[in-house]
């Protein structure tokens, strides 16, 4: 069992070219075990964002700490906890995925060649893993730079985009093994994409970038009360007509009548207490279901308020 401590702290992060400023005071924290997903359009800042994770890029102003450690006072240190895909995995073509996870390997004292094995088992790869990496698709690359990412060991994961090039089942595959990771293991997982569908079924919070500032934090899996967990509701009616004027007379929150009943925000003793008014009027209602916005409804919704 692990710790839900914080392993990665981003504090007032701004990046510069030049006199053209690309990132503005970025912060936010990532804890051990936590999937979050960096999402905005293509130019938003999210690979510079990543590169500055990684050392590849110098914050013009603001800290990183990894595991408590400056990444830019005490790098080794550091980026010892982090494995990364940033951008397409950096291979030898003309090498095996076997010996290319070798050549990695010899990089670093503390991997053994039980590592090798036990990563190739748990991504799959045992079938091509001795084949050259030139003949392998791109989704096999993806999987072989995970690998290389998750040989020493790293309590954070960052993938840019990793899921490109994946069918469905090489996605679920992938998305199974990284909740396993961040569970089990309490590896840590920052995920670019745009792939929102699959950024909603594995991340358990987002950070939404545009023109390089965070507009949007928030938790995908919030935990309430029935008190506080406010949600969208439908009602179905079946005496519409009598039900008009009866429920507008209730001030309900963010009330949308339609031509089978009527939407409104509530909590779920909310919920409860309306439809015992409502029995109470002799309306008849004949179902309640939850209205679930999706994460690219959110998404979207978001940058157009924004550009506003």
């Amino acid at each position: 069992m692990y710790t839900e401590s914080i392993v990665l702290n981003v504090q007032e992060v701004s990046k510069s070219i030049g006199k053209t400023p690309i990132i503005h005071n970025v912060s936010f924290d990532l804890k051990r075990g936590e999937i979050l997903g960096l999402l905005g359009p293509n130019g938003s800042g999210k690979t510079t964002i990543l590169k500055m994770l990684v050392g590849l890029l110098k914050p013009s102003a603001g800290t990183i700490k990894v595991e408590g450690k400056d990444i830019q006072l005490s790098f080794e240190k550091a980026i010892r906890h982090i494995g990364a895909i940033i951008e397409n995995p950096e291979l030898y073509d003309y090498l095996s995925g076997y010996d290319n996870l070798v050549h990695f390997l010899q990089m670093s004292e503390s991997i053994n060649y039980e590592r090798i094995e036990e990563v190739t088992k748990l991504l799959r790869m045992e079938d091509y893993l001795q084949s050259k990496v030139r003949t392998y698709s791109l989704g096999m690359k993806q999987r072989l730079g995970l690998a290389q990412a998750m040989l020493h060991h790293p309590s954070i994961l960052l993938l840019d985009e990793p899921t490109n090039g994946l069918d469905p089942e090489g996605m679920m595959e992938l998305r199974q093994l990284l909740v396993k990771l961040a569970k089990e293991q309490g590896v840590a997982v920052i995920i670019s994409s745009h792939q929102l569908a699959e950024i909603e079924l594995i991340c358990d919070s987002i950070v939404v970038i545009q023109d390089g500032s965070i507009i949007e934090k928030s938790n995908l899996r919030e935990e309430g009360d029935s008190e506080s967990n406010v949600g969208s509701y439908t009602f179905k009616i079946l005496n519409i007509k009598t039900v008009t004027s009866i429920i507008e007379g209730f001030a309900l929150p963010n009330l949308v009548l339609n031509e089978e009943g009527f939407q409104v925000d509530l909590t779920e003793m909310g919920v409860s207490e309306l439809n015992k008014r409502l029995i109470k009027h002799e309306i008849d209602v004949v179902g309640i279901k939850r209205t679930e916005n999706t994460l690219e409804d959110r998404f979207l919704k978001t940058l157009k308020g924004r550009s506003k």
